[in-house]
């Protein structure tokens, strides 16, 4: 099959857990024969520099010609990006997306595809879709957000894959969104501690949605009860000065946190890891990194809900959040509602029979993902829909 993947959201995006995923499934596609490309609008969720083309710079394209197009090889898979001067998708004008679907058009007459695989709900996502559907091409979506509200972004979708069961069942009940759970693709990350690295307990992406306010008050409290433990706060799409701007939270004061930004690969983070937190508050349908912590057998404490249990399984502690905090993001816990994080991060962090112990879970439960089965999965539902129309 030639397979290709559309979106004003580049798929070179370390911001972005969804991109991450579906870089992934491309190249495994592409190892396995397929011939796959992809093609987007240089859009990222938290761009670290001014404009597009240091972003796509950054990110490691190379410039192909001076009509705006950058190419980065992953392995066998191809990326093409468009810059059009703004890295941000709300910041794109229309003639910068039109001129972004003008060249999209001209990459499906060339490149032929059997399937286009997207994600988004833009008007150029839906567009692109719609080329499919009126081209006798195969369209697909990759589902992994759980703010879609609108039955109409998949009216000229043929195939839904999502990446968790609990995913499924919201869509189902709010859209009656019929979709193909495929789980969560993820590669092992290639990190390893250093003699003498310091331990960090990792969270990463400090926003009210990934449970900050639960994440101060964990920091807050080990802070007076173990007052050598180190935190390591990535900051990706959000950032605690943003935070303590808007709700008075004084992470500036808190020397126990050590706080870094974006990164191009998490190796370094992950190999300065003793343990991570996952408290999200809002519907985590895979929670990569939680998984890619599996991997190197570190230990995982993370929320009850969405896609966490059936990922994370016995490989994490798991601790319910009150439906209060789930409600409204916003809410700082009292101490009550972090007190079994705390006792399992001191435990973890004191007792090392128990942090290897919780390591083995992790890597037993990593077992369970191993990508074969699942990979085939998405090659046979997309090949008996081109066979179908054939």
């Amino acid at each position: 099959m030639r397979i290709l993947f559309t979106s004003l959201s580049c798929l070179i995006d370390p911001a972005s857990g969804a991109a991450i995923s579906v870089r992934t499934i491309l190249r495994l596609l592409a190892e396995r024969g397929h011939e796959v490309m992809a093609y987007s609008g240089a859009g990222f969720d938290n761009g670290q520099k001014p404009t597009a083309d240091e972003m796509l710079r950054w990110s490691g394209f190379k410039k192909e010609s001076a009509d705006g197009l950058w190419v980065f090889n992953d392995g066998p898979v191809r990326h093409v990006a468009h810059a059009v001067g703004a890295h941000k998708i709300s910041a794109m004008g229309q003639d910068a997306v039109r001129e972004v679907s003008g060249h999209f058009r001209q990459v499906v007459k060339d490149f032929q595809p059997d399937a286009i695989l997207t994600y988004g709900g833009t008007d150029f996502e839906c567009s692109a879709r719609k080329l499919a559907k009126d081209s006798g091409i195969i369209s697909a979506f990759y589902l992994a957000h759980p703010g879609y509200k609108n039955i109409d972004v998949f009216q000229d979708v043929d195939l839904v894959f999502t990446d968790s069961t609990a995913t499924h069942d919201l869509y189902l009940d709010r859209l009656a969104l019929a979709t193909t759970v495929i789980g969560k693709f993820v590669m092992k990350p290639d990190a390893t501690r250093p003699a003498g690295a310091a331990r960090h307990v990792t969270f990463i992406n400090p926003s009210y949605a990934k449970g900050v306010t639960l994440f101060y008050r964990i920091a807050e409290m080990l802070r007076e009860l173990k007052p050598s433990l180190r935190f390591l706060v990535v900051e990706s799409r959000s950032n605690l000065g943003k935070i303590e701007t808007v709700s008075g939270i004084p992470f500036s004061e808190m020397r126990n946190i050590r706080r870094i930004g974006l990164q191009p690969s998490m190796n370094d983070v992950f190999s300065r890891t003793h343990v991570l937190l996952m408290p999200s508050f809002w519907h985590e349908s895979g929670g990569r990194t939680a998984i890619e912590a599996l991997s190197l057998g570190i230990p995982v404490l993370s929320a009850n809900h969405g896609g966490l249990p059936e990922h994370l399984g016995d490989g994490a502690m798991r601790f319910d959040i009150p439906d209060p905090l789930r409600e409204k993001h916003q809410l700082i816990p009292p101490p009550s509602v972090a007190i079994p994080w705390v006792t399992a991060i001191s435990k973890l962090w004191e007792d090392p029979e128990f942090w290897h112990e919780r390591s083995l879970a992790a890597e037993m439960q990593w077992q369970k993902h191993a990508p074969d089965a699942r990979l085939a999965l998405i090659e046979q539902r997309l090949e008996d829909l081109v066979d179908a129309r054939q």
